[in-house]
This record gives C-alpha cells, structure tokens and sequence, in this order.
C-alpha cells in the first residue's frame, strides 16, 4: 500500500511538473508570435483548469466545482478563519518588512486562481487515484499529500532559481502546510472551488494588511 502511494505521488508530481512545461513552452510561443513582453499569467492556471476538465469528464463523480451544499455554515467560517489568520502570521514572521507596493487586484486574482491547480487539480487527482483515506473527520489522505507537493515545489524553486536552502524558506514551508491542510479541508466541507479560491485571495489581502501595518520599512521589499 505504501509504495503504491508513493507511486501515485511521484505520478502527480511529474503531472504538474509537465504543466509547469507546457506553460513554459505556450508562453514562449506567445511571445514569438506577438513579439512582446508576455510574462505568460494564468497560463499555469489555465493549463490546470484544462487537465482538471479532463478528469472532471472522465470521473465527474471525484470532482466538485460549485457545490452548494452547507456552504456558509459557522464550522466552515471558523475553518477559513483557521486557514488565514496563522497562515497570514507565520508568513509576516518570515517577511519582515514592509511591503513597498499597495494590494491590487492583480494580487487577489493571482492568489484566487492558484486554487485551480492546487484544489481542483491536484486534490482531485489523488482523491480520483483512490489516494484519499480519511485520516480525520475531513482530513484526507489526498490533501496531505497535495500540502506535501506544494511545499516540495517551494524547495524545487528556490533550487532550480540557485538558491541554497536555509532556515529563511521554513515560515514559507509552514504556512504552505498549513495553509494547504486547511483550505482543503475547506474544499472538501463545502464541495465549492470558488470558496477556496476566495480564501486563498483573502489570505493574500489579510498578510499584506499585516505587514503593512507590523512590518520594518525596508526599501525594494515586494508584495505578497
């Protein structure tokens, strides 16, 4: 059983590693047709959306989009609230200062539309795998490894980008675990991606207005 988790992890994995590619490659076709400075946004979501279609087609069963069931019941309020707030604080102990530019909405949807490869995607592989034993009421098995896959993509960025690792990514790891842990279980209580994705949106907003107002100044500190 282990290793046929083990198994189905790597096979996820290398699923959004691919995405990763193709966003790569659709966004540098982009530019060599238009010649400009397309940065390729949304494209990663997009690319998401389109393989989650895929499984949604093949085994609708395995994915909510707009469930409606409980949606604004109190235990799932206190459970966004969970998911934000220490997410929000651990990451204001890791980033210090001050951020030097105001929230926009370009943050907000940026934040909203990372739960189409995190939630929608890639939860639901795992659960659509059969890799979804619960673990506690509505702890599964399937979101731990999807908290597992984004934190593993933290330290694959800052080794691909040539940084050497260090106790500064640790508040980042943390809040990525607790965060995905809980915004899935979020996920799976309401059955509604559009909650998840306004959760991760106002935990974007929540740590900017943290750090603004907490924060050391310090010239040429970015936003969240």
């Amino acid at each position: 059983m282990i290793l046929d988790i083990i198994l189905k992890y790597l096979g996820v994995y290398i699923i959004i590693a691919l995405v990763f590619g193709v966003q790569i490659l659709s966004t540098s076709i982009v530019k060599r047709i238009y010649k400009d400075d397309f940065k390729g946004a949304y494209l990663f979501q997009f690319w998401s959306l389109i393989l989650a279609l895929v499984a949604w087609y093949l085994k609708p069963e395995h994915i909510s989009f707009f469930g409606a069931h409980s949606l604004w019941r109190l235990r799932n309020i206190v459970l966004i609230l969970i998911c934000i707030i220490p997410t929000a604080v651990i990451l204001c102990v890791g980033r210090k200062y001050k951020p030097n530019q105001a929230f926009s909405i370009e943050n907000f949807l940026s934040g909203a539309s990372m739960e189409i490869p995190q939630r929608l995607l890639i939860q639901n592989l795992f659960t659509l795998l059969g890799v979804n034993v619960v673990i506690y009421r509505s702890m599964t098995l399937a979101i731990f490894l999807n908290a597992l896959v984004w934190v593993q993509g933290i330290i694959t960025q800052e080794l691909i980008g040539g940084n050497k690792l260090s106790k500064k990514i640790i508040p980042e790891i943390i809040a990525s675990f607790w965060f995905s842990i809980w915004v899935g279980i979020v996920y799976v209580e309401t059955g509604n991606i559009l909650i998840a994705m306004l959760t991760h949106a106002l935990q974007r907003l929540i740590t900017h207005g943290i750090r603004v107002k907490f924060g050391k100044p310090q010239m040429g500190e970015s936003s969240f």
